[in-house]
């Protein structure tokens, strides 16, 4: 069952694969943000309208994202779209699960996204992609290969963004451990690194300590940010603001640079979450994901700083 009108999304599949873009993907990296095109031609498919920057009279609709009891992604999805160009204003994370919605008297569907058998109900897909769509999942690699390099194939969700917002590269993250590691502990103080330096934050759990990370990262691992009953419901304002402050990191202070990182790109949304949420004024400069994280900084043949847990 699901909610009215819903649509299954893999987060796995509308990504940069190896597969897709070798190119872009030499290492094979899990969960790497997709291509504008690529974005745009699966919503296409899924019948989404909308993307910022669009004219007053066009529609942009309100996405709602939600998933079963136990899942971690659905912070990765909201950053999905709103990196990709959707309105934020229309993007939104149910607060708690597939579950709990059925339990408190929600209603579901259950018939095939292409419709129901007896014609009564319309499919829920875009108009021209249901072959496409293999037992309600769309085969992205299918849509890739048919249409993907097809300039004939104009896509009609709107959005000008063709690399993903708030994103940053190895080389951003080598950068700011290099400076720490060039200025020392002395450049900390009781706010914080200075202005002038950039916070990693590593939203890891207890892979943060058994599988090293990197120097100056500082430690707030995701399942925090959740409660405790209920990983799919945020923690309150305050919860979260605290535990910042308990590390001594200002969120609303713009000039300070930010970089989170995780294990592979996915639980990190969490942190970047509360952060919008406590009300941090965003920027492409001051808060950014880093794609690869841990999957790729910490790689036996990646020859970068690490601090490893000792025995």
């Amino acid at each position: 069952p699901r909610l009215p009108n819903a649509r299954y999304l893999d987060m796995d599949a509308i990504a940069s694969s190896q597969e897709l873009f070798p190119e872009r993907n030499p290492k094979g990296l899990m969960h790497m943000m997709p291509t504008g095109r690529l974005f745009r031609l699966a919503m296409d498919a899924f019948g989404i309208s909308g993307g910022a920057g669009s004219g007053m009279d066009d529609h942009v609709d309100h996405v709602i994202i939600y998933a079963k009891r136990g899942a971690l992604f659905t912070p990765r999805i909201w950053f999905l779209f709103v990196s990709m160009g959707h309105d934020p204003d229309r993007v939104h994370l149910m607060q708690g699960s597939l579950e709990d919605w059925i339990e408190e008297g929600g209603e579901v569907e259950d018939f095939s996204l292409l419709g129901s058998e007896d014609g009564e109900r319309e499919g829920t897909v875009g108009y021209g992609f249901e072959r496409f769509f293999d037992q309600g999942i769309l085969n992205v690699t299918r849509l890739f290969h048919e249409y993907y390099h097809t300039e004939e194939v104009q896509t009609r969700y709107r959005s000008s963004v063709e690399e993903a917002l708030n994103i940053c590269g190895k080389q951003d993250v080598l950068n700011a451990v290099n400076a720490f590691l060039e200025q020392g502990e002395s450049k900390r103080n009781g706010d914080g690194l200075v202005d002038d330096n950039t916070i990693i934050i590593d939203t890891r759990g207890s892979g943060y300590k058994r599988k090293g990370h990197m120097p100056s990262a500082i430690h707030l691992p995701y399942s925090q940010l959740a409660s405790a009953d209920n990983p799919l419901v945020l923690r309150p304002k305050e919860e979260l603001r605290k535990l910042f402050i308990e590390r001594g990191i200002d969120v609303m202070n713009p000039k300070q640079k930010i970089i989170l990182s995780c294990g592979s790109g996915v639980s990190v949304c969490h942190g970047y979450l509360a952060m919008k949420i406590l009300g941090r004024e965003m920027t492409e400069e001051n808060t950014r994901i880093y794609d690869g994280s841990w999957m790729e900084w910490g790689r036996d043949d990646e020859d970068n700083p690490k601090i490893f847990p000792t025995i």
